[in-house]
């Protein structure tokens, strides 16, 4: 029944705000309602024997079918209007007309309620007018008589029983009215306190969201900043301030230009391209630079941000943050020092074991060589001969091998310097290859002074 009463005045369309909706379902019920008044009159009016204000009663219930055919239009205003005018004047008409005990003047109070409720959501001007206008027409009725329908003739006890009905009947009318008040008072009490917790429920989520993100940006030692693309202007946090060593009071007016003239020179025109192609692309912005502190040392920064553009694509602003990987550049910095060394290490290990094996089989060819020769002569004095060059050779790669391990313990050793005669160390290495296939092939002149020494 509910939900049929309910179609029957609003239609079945469906109202998604809450206000238009008790509004539309005040207006209709004050449809209604003037349906049963008009019919309490019609029938009051019959019993008493008084016709002259049957067709204004059947008036009211063409004006309660007009309203519910608006509002289920979804007019509101104009079904409003066609409560309040028509009413109104439908009011002073009877009261113009009416005995002055007749107690008709009691249904200006209620159309002044129903102006101010009906008008409530509406212009100020609006309301006041409704709210005013059966004042006015109160008291015309009441100090002029126009008699714009006939009078008719009242005796003393029905003036009685009239005023009796039209007290009660406007006495209801306007607790009913007021009851609709009182319920949306309670609504919005109801919705003040739901908003009120869902605010606080917000606001201890908010703070907790603010402690997470506080704990995250000192877990990360984070610096934020906020950059304005439009007035070029940069807002910085205090924990980017400290990264560089500024104090939160420093550092209050910086724009991009600024921020560049703080960024390593090496870094500069890097940087200045990330911008710009963050700017023009509107990819994520990402950037290791180093930037100079407030103590003028320069120290390694991961810069990051992410910009949001307007609808038509233009960058509006751009959020992002600074972390301190000055640590990190410097450790990855010597591993690749130490990559280096190591690659160079391993360059002179392969010249080395080159060499090394080179100058070993030298003198073991010598004395290989000598052995042959050995077996193949009688000759003692001969042999005795080979037997000292086969000793020198051996002699030669004793030295070589001592030297291998004086080369292996050179980096743990400290450096002595000595006097070399330049000429002298030239000759040992000759007489070292002498043995050597093909040496004797080859011219080698010498042209050193023989007292010319060399510290190494």
């Amino acid at each position: 029944m509910k939900q049929a009463f309910r179609n029957l005045l609003l239609g079945s369309k469906r109202i998604p705000s809450r206000l238009e909706y008790k509004f539309a379902m005040l207006r209709g019920e004050f449809a209604f309602l003037m349906f049963l008044i008009a019919g309490f009159y019609i029938a009051l009016d019959l019993f008493n024997g008084i016709h002259a204000f049957l067709p204004w009663y059947f008036v009211i219930i063409v004006i309660g079918l007009a309203v519910i055919l608006l509002n289920r239009a979804g007019k509101g205003f104009a079904a409003s209007l066609a409560i309040l005018l028509p009413i109104n004047a439908i009011i002073y008409v009877f009261a113009d007309v009416d005995h002055p005990q007749g107690g008709v003047y009691f249904f200006f109070i209620v159309a002044s309620i129903a102006g101010l409720i009906l008008t409530s959501t509406y212009d100020q001007n609006i309301r006041m007018f409704f709210g005013f206008l059966p004042v006015v027409l109160g008291l015309v009725a009441r100090i002029w008589d126009f008699n714009l329908i006939d009078r008719p003739s009242i005796e003393p006890a029905i003036v009685q029983i009239n005023y009796l009905a039209n007290f009660t009947i406007g006495l209801l009318t306007s607790i009913f009215m007021l009851q609709f008040l009182i319920g949306r008072n309670r609504e919005s009490e109801r919705s003040l306190m739901a908003n009120e917790q869902t605010m606080r429920k917000t606001s201890e989520d908010l703070k907790k969201s603010e402690e997470r993100y506080a704990l995250a940006l000192k877990g990360t030692k984070a610096g934020i900043y906020e950059w304005n693309v439009v007035e070029n202007r940069i807002h910085l946090s205090d924990s980017w301030k400290k990264l560089l060593g500024y104090y939160p009071d420093e550092l209050t007016t910086f724009s991009l230009e600024n921020f560049l003239e703080i960024v390593h020179p090496e870094d500069k025109a890097r940087t200045s391209l990330s911008v710009e192609q963050h700017i023009r692309d509107r990819t994520p912005y990402q950037n290791e630079v180093r930037m100079r502190t407030k103590n003028e040392e320069y120290r390694w920064f991961q810069d990051t941000g992410v910009g949001k553009s307007d609808d038509q694509g233009n960058l509006l602003v751009v959020i992002g943050s600074i972390t301190d990987i000055h640590e990190r550049k410097m450790a990855e910095e010597k591993m690749f020092q130490q990559n280096e060394l190591l690659a160079k290490a391993n360059k002179e290990l392969d010249y080395f074991v080159y060499s090394v094996s080179h100058d070993l089989r030298a003198p073991l060819s010598s004395i290989l060589g000598l052995a042959n020769i050995y077996e193949m002569t009688l000759d003692e004095q001969e042999r005795g001969n080979i037997i000292r060059m086969v000793s020198d050779r051996a002699l030669v790669l004793d030295n070589f091998i001592r030297e291998v391990l004086d080369y292996s313990r050179n980096a743990r050793l400290e450096l002595k310097l000595h006097s070399l005669n330049l000429s002298q160390v030239v000759n040992e290495v000759l007489e070292n290859l002498k043995h050597m296939e093909g040496l004797k092939d080859l011219d080698v002149r010498i042209e050193i002074d023989p007292q010319l020494t060399v510290t190494s």
